[in-house]
Protein backbone atom coordinates (compact mmCIF):
# COMPACT_ATOMS: atom_id res chain seq x y z
CA UNK A 1 0.00 0.00 0.00
CA UNK A 2 1.44 3.41 -0.91
CA UNK A 3 1.89 6.03 1.77
CA UNK A 4 -0.47 8.52 0.11
CA UNK A 5 -1.06 11.63 2.15
CA UNK A 6 1.77 12.68 4.39
CA UNK A 7 1.42 14.03 7.90
CA UNK A 8 2.38 17.71 8.19
CA UNK A 9 1.40 18.34 4.55
CA UNK A 10 -1.69 20.05 3.15
CA UNK A 11 -4.80 17.91 2.67
CA UNK A 12 -6.17 17.70 -0.87
CA UNK A 13 -9.50 19.05 -2.02
CA UNK A 14 -12.57 17.22 -0.76
CA UNK A 15 -16.16 17.73 -1.83
CA UNK A 16 -19.11 15.66 -0.73
CA UNK A 17 -22.81 15.72 -1.56
CA UNK A 18 -24.92 15.54 1.61
CA UNK A 19 -27.92 13.26 1.74
CA UNK A 20 -30.18 16.32 1.49
CA UNK A 21 -28.44 17.48 -1.72
CA UNK A 22 -26.02 20.17 -0.48
CA UNK A 23 -22.43 20.32 -1.67
CA UNK A 24 -19.88 20.62 1.16
CA UNK A 25 -16.16 21.14 0.79
CA UNK A 26 -13.45 20.61 3.40
CA UNK A 27 -12.30 24.12 2.53
CA UNK A 28 -15.66 25.55 3.66
CA UNK A 29 -14.16 25.33 7.17
CA UNK A 30 -10.70 26.73 6.39
CA UNK A 31 -9.32 28.93 9.16
CA UNK A 32 -12.41 28.25 11.27
CA UNK A 33 -12.52 24.58 12.28
CA UNK A 34 -10.33 21.54 12.55
CA UNK A 35 -11.48 18.66 10.37
CA UNK A 36 -11.92 14.96 11.01
CA UNK A 37 -12.43 13.32 7.63
CA UNK A 38 -13.61 9.71 7.45
CA UNK A 39 -13.77 7.76 4.18
CA UNK A 40 -16.01 4.79 4.93
CA UNK A 41 -17.65 1.77 3.30
CA UNK A 42 -21.40 2.26 2.85
CA UNK A 43 -22.14 -1.44 3.36
CA UNK A 44 -20.21 -2.02 6.59
CA UNK A 45 -21.76 -2.34 10.06
CA UNK A 46 -18.34 -1.34 11.46
CA UNK A 47 -18.59 1.93 9.51
CA UNK A 48 -22.10 2.59 10.78
CA UNK A 49 -20.93 1.94 14.36
CA UNK A 50 -18.03 4.33 13.82
CA UNK A 51 -20.41 7.09 12.69
CA UNK A 52 -22.59 6.45 15.77
CA UNK A 53 -19.49 6.91 17.95
CA UNK A 54 -18.66 10.19 16.18
CA UNK A 55 -22.21 11.42 16.79
CA UNK A 56 -22.05 10.34 20.44
CA UNK A 57 -18.99 12.59 20.87
CA UNK A 58 -20.48 15.65 19.14
CA UNK A 59 -19.89 17.75 22.27
CA UNK A 60 -16.17 16.90 22.05
CA UNK A 61 -16.04 18.01 18.40
CA UNK A 62 -17.68 21.28 19.34
CA UNK A 63 -15.27 21.82 22.24
CA UNK A 64 -12.30 21.11 19.97
CA UNK A 65 -13.71 23.41 17.27
CA UNK A 66 -13.83 20.48 14.87
CA UNK A 67 -16.21 19.23 12.23
CA UNK A 68 -16.52 15.63 11.14
CA UNK A 69 -16.87 15.01 7.40
CA UNK A 70 -18.02 11.46 6.74
CA UNK A 71 -17.66 10.38 3.12
CA UNK A 72 -19.20 7.29 1.51
CA UNK A 73 -18.86 6.26 -2.13
CA UNK A 74 -22.61 5.62 -2.24
CA UNK A 75 -25.52 6.30 0.11
CA UNK A 76 -25.71 3.68 2.88
CA UNK A 77 -29.06 1.91 2.65
CA UNK A 78 -29.25 1.18 6.37
CA UNK A 79 -27.36 1.41 9.63
CA UNK A 80 -26.62 5.12 9.94
CA UNK A 81 -28.05 7.20 12.78
CA UNK A 82 -31.20 8.98 11.64
CA UNK A 83 -30.07 12.28 13.15
CA UNK A 84 -26.55 13.64 12.92
CA UNK A 85 -25.36 16.57 15.02
CA UNK A 86 -24.33 19.84 13.31
CA UNK A 87 -20.70 18.86 14.00
CA UNK A 88 -21.00 15.75 11.80
CA UNK A 89 -21.72 16.10 8.07
CA UNK A 90 -22.22 12.92 6.05
CA UNK A 91 -22.48 12.52 2.31
CA UNK A 92 -21.18 10.83 -0.79
CA UNK A 93 -18.37 11.15 -3.28
CA UNK A 94 -20.01 9.11 -6.02
CA UNK A 95 -17.35 10.02 -8.58
CA UNK A 96 -14.67 8.73 -6.22
CA UNK A 97 -12.39 11.69 -6.99
CA UNK A 98 -12.03 12.85 -3.39
CA UNK A 99 -11.76 9.28 -2.10
CA UNK A 100 -8.93 8.58 -4.58
CA UNK A 101 -7.06 11.71 -3.45
CA UNK A 102 -7.12 10.50 0.16
CA UNK A 103 -6.97 6.69 -0.09
CA UNK A 104 -5.41 6.23 -3.53
CA UNK A 105 -7.09 5.14 -6.78
CA UNK A 106 -6.53 1.48 -5.91
CA UNK A 107 -8.88 1.92 -2.91
CA UNK A 108 -11.86 1.95 -5.28
CA UNK A 109 -13.01 -1.53 -6.22
CA UNK A 110 -15.96 -3.12 -7.99
CA UNK A 111 -17.58 -3.96 -4.66
CA UNK A 112 -16.93 -0.57 -3.01
CA UNK A 113 -14.00 0.71 -1.02
CA UNK A 114 -11.11 -1.67 -0.53
CA UNK A 115 -9.72 0.62 2.19
CA UNK A 116 -11.14 3.02 4.71
CA UNK A 117 -9.43 6.00 6.28
CA UNK A 118 -9.69 8.66 8.94
CA UNK A 119 -7.73 11.91 8.66
CA UNK A 120 -7.34 14.74 11.16
CA UNK A 121 -6.39 18.17 9.85
CA UNK A 122 -6.08 21.53 11.55
CA UNK A 123 -8.07 24.61 10.61
CA UNK A 124 -5.46 25.52 7.98
CA UNK A 125 -5.58 22.13 6.25
CA UNK A 126 -2.39 20.62 7.63
CA UNK A 127 -2.69 16.86 8.18
CA UNK A 128 -1.91 15.90 11.78
CA UNK A 129 -2.93 12.24 11.91
CA UNK A 130 -4.16 9.52 9.58
CA UNK A 131 -5.35 5.95 9.83
CA UNK A 132 -5.78 3.87 6.66
CA UNK A 133 -7.09 0.34 7.09
CA UNK A 134 -8.12 -2.47 4.77
CA UNK A 135 -11.85 -2.67 4.13
CA UNK A 136 -12.81 -4.90 7.08
CA UNK A 137 -10.14 -3.86 9.58
CA UNK A 138 -10.81 -1.79 12.70
CA UNK A 139 -11.05 1.97 12.43
CA UNK A 140 -9.39 4.13 15.10
CA UNK A 141 -11.32 4.65 18.29
CA UNK A 142 -12.65 8.08 19.11
CA UNK A 143 -10.12 8.56 21.93
CA UNK A 144 -7.28 8.37 19.38
CA UNK A 145 -8.97 10.97 17.19
CA UNK A 146 -9.60 13.27 20.16
CA UNK A 147 -5.94 12.91 21.15
CA UNK A 148 -4.92 14.09 17.66
CA UNK A 149 -7.25 17.09 18.01
CA UNK A 150 -5.65 17.88 21.39
CA UNK A 151 -2.22 17.80 19.74
CA UNK A 152 -3.46 20.37 17.24
CA UNK A 153 -4.53 22.63 20.11
CA UNK A 154 -1.11 22.29 21.73
CA UNK A 155 0.74 22.97 18.48
CA UNK A 156 -1.41 25.86 17.29
CA UNK A 157 -0.34 29.09 18.97
CA UNK A 158 -3.02 31.09 17.15
CA UNK A 159 -5.77 28.75 18.36
CA UNK A 160 -5.52 29.72 22.03
CA UNK A 161 -5.14 33.02 23.84
CA UNK A 162 -1.59 33.97 24.66
CA UNK A 163 -0.75 33.99 28.37
CA UNK A 164 1.69 36.57 29.62
CA UNK A 165 3.69 36.30 32.81
CA UNK A 166 2.52 38.85 35.36
CA UNK A 167 5.16 40.97 37.06
CA UNK A 168 4.50 40.70 40.73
Amino acid sequence: MSEGLRVRHQIPALTLRTFDGRSVSAWDFKQRRNRVIAMLRADSPKSWGFVKELVAHAADWKEKEAVGLVVFQKVPLTGLPTALSPEIIAGTDETGNSIARYLGAQALGADGLQRQGVFVADRYGELYAKWIVEKNDELPNVREILKALEQIEIACEECQPTTWAMDG
